[in-house]
């Protein structure tokens, strides 16, 4: 059975309501696994390691994580091999941040395929994909430098970062592979060179499923085409479903878990 260590990233003490309560769902769904929360060194986050003492407390530099470079060093510290060799002694690493919601921990099954990457795909609206939208955005993608990444350009990859699969020994080679186009991401600080984007159109070594077979991993953007095309099934967990595009269409499926765990809860204290 392969290896797996979930890593929650927190990088301030203070959590936000739903980060406090996404955080108390994913750790009770993903309870048998080995949950790593990793913080920078200095943070005192002791409240929330009384509350999870299964889970383990792996401190890393300010100048990765933490509010001293922010996305920044976030960024540099996901896109260095140093950083996966941390976790050489696991074969994967769920990446969960506090923005993310699990549903159910599939991760088994998705350890089973050879597969190097899993996250939630990049998906846009249907039409796009018809002309003369489509035309419109190769005429762009032929007007704008290569050097100049669109949004467009993430269209049909997998995947965000926020909540993803990825096996180390192969986000090493490709963080040593790679590692000119790393900095060049790195010195670009903008939002089409976030680590997530490197990896899906720099790495492009790394295996990945269809973009299909992604959404049932998960969903970040565009969640309601998502289950559209997933035939109205849930993923095993999404991100982002805070962002005020989106709650709107999660709503109605976290707060129906929470009543669910409230219930459960309440059947057991009888």
């Amino acid at each position: 059975m392969p290896r797996l260590k979930v890593i929650i990233p927190i990088y301030r003490a203070a959590l936000k309501a739903e980060e406090a309560e996404a955080l108390d769902n994913n750790i009770r769904r993903l309870a048998r696994r080995d949950i790593v929360l990793l913080k920078p060194h200095g943070l005192d986050i002791s409240h929330i390691e009384a509350k999870y003492p299964q889970a383990e407390t792996l401190g890393v530099s300010t100048e990765w994580l933490g509010t001293k470079r922010g996305i920044a060093g976030y960024n540099a510290m996901m896109m260095s091999a140093d950083f996966y060799r941390m976790f050489s002694d696991t074969d994967f690493i769920l990446v969960c941040h506090t923005d993310a919601w699990i549903f159910r921990d599939d991760l088994d099954r998705w350890m089973a395929q050879p597969v190097d990457h899993v996250a939630a795909p990049w998906v846009t609206w249907p039409i796009y994909s018809h002309f003369p939208f489509r035309l419109f955005m190769e005429l762009r993608r032929n007007i704008v430098p290569e050097t100049r990444m669109l949004r467009s350009d993430t269209y049909g990859h997998v995947g965000n970062g926020g909540l993803s699969l990825r096996r180390v020994s192969a986000f090493i080679a490709a963080c040593e592979n790679h590692a000119v186009e790393a900095r060049a991401f790195i010195e670009a600080r903008n939002s089409m060179h976030n680590e997530d984007v490197f990896f899906a159109l720099a790495a492009t070594e790394l295996r990945t499923p269809s973009v299909r077979d992604a959404m049932t991993f998960a969903f970040d953007v565009k969640p309601a085409v998502c289950y559209r095309e997933t035939g109205r099934q849930l993923p095993m967990g999404c991100h982002g479903y805070r962002h005020r595009s989106r709650w709107g269409f999660w709503k109605r499926f976290i707060e129906k878990h929470d009543g669910e765990r409230e219930g459960n809860a309440g059947q057991t204290s009888r």
